[in-house]
C-alpha cells in the first residue's frame, strides 16, 4: 500500500524536467539568446512536428464528426429533445476510448511521464474555476449548443461540410470570445472558489493508480451505449439513409459508436506530442488575441493576451483548423457537401457567442471537459457535463413550447 501511494505521490507532484529546456523558449515565444543555432533549430523543428501531428489528429477528427453525422444542427438539437440519440452515442464512445486510451498510457513506463503532465495541464486551467463557474457555464454551454446546432469543436467541422450559417457560428464564437475575455477579471472574481482546489481528480486523494477507476468507469459506460444502441439502433437515427457507395469512406455514414471511439483515440497522439488533452473552446481565445498588437490593446484583457503566443495555444488552432479540412475531404468523398441545413442566422450568432462563453466560463467545452475531462476524472468536469445537457435540454424544450424549433 506504502508504494502505492508513493506512486501516487508522484504523480501528482512531477514537474516537468530538464527535458523540455529546448523547446520551452519557443512554447514561452521567447528563444534564449544562449543557445546555439543547431538548438535552436532542433526546437523549432520540434514544434513544427508536433503542431504536424496536431493538425493530422483535427482532420480524422473532422473526418470522423462528418461521418458520425454528429455535425449536424438537427441531430444536436433533436438529441436534447430525445428524439434522436447519435451525439449521446457518440459522446459517449469517445469518453470511453479516451479512458482506456489515458488508463493504458498511465501504465506504460514510456508514457506515464506524458500522461502526468497532460493531467496537470488540464488541472491548471481549473485553478480559479469552481462548482458555481462549472454549473453556470455548463448551462449558458449547453444553451448555446441547442440555439446553434453546434458546439466549440464542431463549428470547424460545420464549415469544413458547407453548412449553412456554420461561417455565422464561427463569428459568433470568436465575438464570444472577445465578450469573455473583456469580462474575465469581473466573472474570475464572483466565481472563484472560496479556497484553493486540494482536489483536482476522483483518484487524486485515493491510495490507487488512476486506471483502477478508469478501467470500470469505461465498461460502465460501454454497457449503457450498447443498452442505448440495441433498442436505438443507429440507422434508425439518420437523417437520410447510406447510398449504395463504393468504399467504407465514400459512405455518407458511419455508425456514431465508431466515429466516437476515433475520436477518444486522438488522446494518444495529443498526449504524446504536446503533453495535454484535446480541447477546442482556448483556440478561438488565441485567434482573437491576435487583434492585440498593442500593449494597450493587450491591457484591456490580460486573459486574451496569455493566450496570445505559444505552442501550449497554438498547437490547439492548428487541431481545430485541421477539423475543415477533415470535414470538407470526407463530405467530398461521399458527395453531401453542403446539403445539411444549418440554423438561422440570428439563432447561429447568438449560440456561437454563448457556447464559447459558457466553455471559458467553465474552463472547457463538450470536448475539453467531456472527452478529456471525464477522461482525466476531474471533478469538476462531472459537473460541467451534466450542466450542459440540462442546459441544453431546457432550451430544447422551451423552444420547442414556442414552436421555435
Amino acid at each position: 500500500m506504502d508504494g502505492v501511494t508513493s506512486n501516487r505521490r508522484k504523480e501528482w507532484s512531477y514537474r516537468r524536467g530538464s527535458e523540455d529546456g529546448d523547446l520551452s523558449g519557443l512554447q514561452n515565444g521567447n528563444m534564449m539568446g544562449a543557445h546555439s543555432t543547431r538548438t535552436r533549430n532542433d526546437g523549432l523543428l520540434t514544434a513544427v512536428c508536433k503542431l504536424l501531428v496536431c493538425s493530422s489528429a483535427g482532420v480524422i477528427f473532422g473526418i470522423a464528426c462528418e461521418k458520425g453525422r454528429v455535425f449536424e444542427p438537427s441531430i444536436i438539437r433533436e438529441q436534447m429533445l430525445f428524439t434522436k440519440f447519435v451525439l449521446l452515442k457518440m459522446f459517449l464512445s469517445a469518453v470511453t476510448s479516451s479512458l482506456l486510451c489515458l488508463a493504458l498510457m498511465s501504465m506504460l513506463p514510456f508514457t506515464y511521464k506524458k500522461f502526468v503532465q497532460a493531467r496537470r495541464e488540464f488541472a491548471k486551467t481549473l485553478k480559479t474555476k469552481s462548482a458555481l463557474s462549472s454549473v453556470v457555464g455548463g448551462g449558458i454551454l449547453g444553451a448555446g449548443m441547442t440555439l446553434c446546432g453546434s458546439c466549440p469543436g464542431m463549428v470547424l467541422s460545420q464549415v469544413g461540410a458547407g453548412v449553412n450559417n456554420a461561417v455565422v457560428v464561427l463569428f459568433g464564437c470568436f465575438a464570444g470570445a472577445a465578450l469573455y475575455g473583456l469580462m474575465e477579471p469581473w466573472v474570475t472574481r464572483m466565481t472563484k472558489p472560496a479556497e484553493p482546489h486540494k482536489i483536482y481528480a476522483l483518484d487524486q486523494g485515493m491510495p490507487t493508480p488512476f486506471f483502477f477507476l478508469a478501467l470500470p468507469l469505461a465498461s460502465t459506460l460501454a454497457v449503457v451505449i450498447f443498452c442505448v444502441e440495441h433498442f436505438v439502433p443507429w440507422t434508425t437515427d439518420l437523417t437520410a439513409p447510406n447510398a449504395p457507395a463504393d468504399s467504407w469512406f465514400t459512405m455518407r455514414s458511419w455508425p456514431p459508436i465508431l466515429s466516437g471511439i476515433i475520436v477518444g483515440c486522438l488522446q494518444v497522439p495529443v498526449v504524446l506530442s504536446v503533453e495535454d488533452t484535446i480541447g477546442a473552446s482556448g483556440s478561438y481565445c488565441t485567434a482573437v488575441s491576435q487583434v492585440l498588437v498593442t500593449s494597450h490593446l493587450q491591457r484591456l484583457s490580460s486573459y486574451l493576451s496569455r493566450h496570445r503566443k505559444g505552442l501550449e495555444n497554438w498547437w490547439q488552432v492548428f487541431y481545430v483548423t485541421g477539423a475543415v479540412l477533415g470535414a470538407w475531404i470526407s463530405s467530398t468523398s461521399s458527395e453531401t457537401f453542403g446539403s445539411v441545413h444549418g440554423v438561422s442566422t440570428n439563432t447561429a450568432f447568438l449560440g456561437g457567442i454563448l457556447i464559447i462563453f459558457g466553455a471559458r466560463l467553465a474552463a472547457g467545452c463538450t470536448s475539453g471537459h467531456g472527452v478529456s475531462g471525464m477522461g482525466t476524472l476531474s471533478l469538476l468536469s462531472f459537473i460541467v457535463v451534466p450542466a450542459t445537457f440540462t442546459g441544453g435540454i431546457a432550451t430544447a424544450f422551451t423552444l420547442k413550447s414556442l414552436a421555435v424549433i
